[in-house]
């Protein structure tokens, strides 16, 4: 009988590498020897999804029993099943998971499919999630219709590469703006908000989900609906926002939300500190107007008089903004009439004589990517 060949542990590892994400044939590698094994568990558990109450009571005592897989973890994402949200959330499975030391872990996503707010959380269940997303390891964090989220949560934040926060509004931070929270320049002393840094953010606000569900206006529902979406008159500072070299707002809205993106730059513009690092602005603009009752006279007056393109305009005069190198504005519409009308985007450039003038302002017309992934 001739003699078995071993190969070479560099090849395994070359081959498992080369199924990638196909998780059948993984589970099919780690049955074929001891050396196939660890890489086969490596692939299948560098991304692990917990989307129910008992997927996260299996899980628990298999990482228990085999800690080395903790060390392979580089992402966790939880996934709301709402048929048992509550029961899910509440699992003390769930929760024994997230204190188990995963000292690889580069991303984290909390991801709904309804709004959530911070305060129906356990304090345990709040530690937990506080204790991951301040992981010195941590690249990347996604929060997805998570409501009351309390703005002193992202202090002390060591450096994420990434900051995604999907319809998540202005209102949704919970807090108090106390003194920890101030600009250091503003003060000439270092705040724990100086100290976090994000590299990127990307900000999606969505229409609720009332109007997008084909509600027509104007009714009294809808203009009650419009009132509730208004949001504070005066910025508020974002220790998320005071490092950022790539800030990205993506807005899908009706006609009247031109105040929370004059929000939102204001509060940028507060929340950015000396030295300057803001090199990259992005805007996606996705207008709806195709119910029968839009007015189009109102929404390019609306368009026009906006003061956010004034904040966006001025960010360049600022010692904050002195960095920038690129804006970038994609505007797409799904308007049931005028479908090519490039109004829009003459009413926007003609608001921005200061960026047109130093050549950093970029324009783009229809996304229909961006508007299929987002509505």
């Amino acid at each position: 009988m001739a003699n078995s060949v071993a190969i070479p542990q560099d090849i395994i590892d070359n081959v498992i590498a080369a199924v990638g994400k196909d998780k059948d044939l993984l589970k099919r590698c780690a049955l074929v020897s001891s050396s196939f094994l660890l890489p086969s568990r490596k692939q299948l558990f560098s991304k692990i999804y917990l989307t129910s109450s008992q997927a996260s009571q299996r899980l628990h005592p298999f990482l228990v029993q085999n800690p080395v897989i903790q060390s392979f973890v580089r992402s966790i994402t939880i996934l709301e099943n709402w048929y048992e949200a509550s029961e899910q959330l509440n699992c003390t499975s769930l929760l024994a998971i997230l204190r188990l030391p995963f000292c690889c872990l580069e991303s984290f996503s909390i991801i709904f499919t309804n709004p959530w707010s911070w305060n129906s959380f356990s304090s345990e269940l709040k530690d937990a999630l506080s204790n991951i997303i301040h992981l010195s390891t941590l690249k990347t964090l996604y929060l997805d219709k998570l409501a009351n989220v309390p703005i002193t949560l992202f202090l002390g934040i060591v450096h994420l590469t990434k900051l995604k926060l999907g319809s998540i509004s202005h209102d949704d931070f919970d807090g108090e703006q106390s003194s920890s929270l101030t600009p250091a320049a503003s003060k000439g002393v270092a705040t724990t908000a100086s100290h976090t840094v994000i590299d990127r953010c990307v900000w999606c606000l969505r229409i609720p989900l009332a109007v997008r569900s084909g509600m027509r206006f104007p009714t009294s529902a809808y203009l009650s609906l419009i009132e509730d979406m208004e949001g504070p008159t005066e910025p508020i500072f974002l220790p998320f926002m005071c490092r950022l070299r790539f800030f990205e707002i993506g807005i899908i809205t009706i006609m009247h939300d031109f105040d929370i993106l004059s929000f939102l730059m204001r509060s940028l513009c507060i929340s950015l500190t000396s030295p300057a690092t803001l090199e990259h602005l992005k805007f996606h603009f996705t207008f709806r107007g195709d119910s029968n009752y839009f007015n189009h006279n109102r929404f390019y007056e609306d368009l026009r008089d906006a003061d956010v393109w004034r904040h966006l305009d001025s960010i360049i005069t600022h010692p904050t903004g002195s960095r920038l190198q690129r804006v970038d504005l994609v505007i797409s519409y799904t308007f049931r009439y005028d479908p090519y009308n490039d109004e829009i985007l003459e009413s926007i450039l003609d608001a921005l004589p200061l960026l047109r003038e130093k050549g950093i302002l970029l324009s783009k017309g229809q996304d229909m990517a961006w508007i299929a992934e987002h509505l």
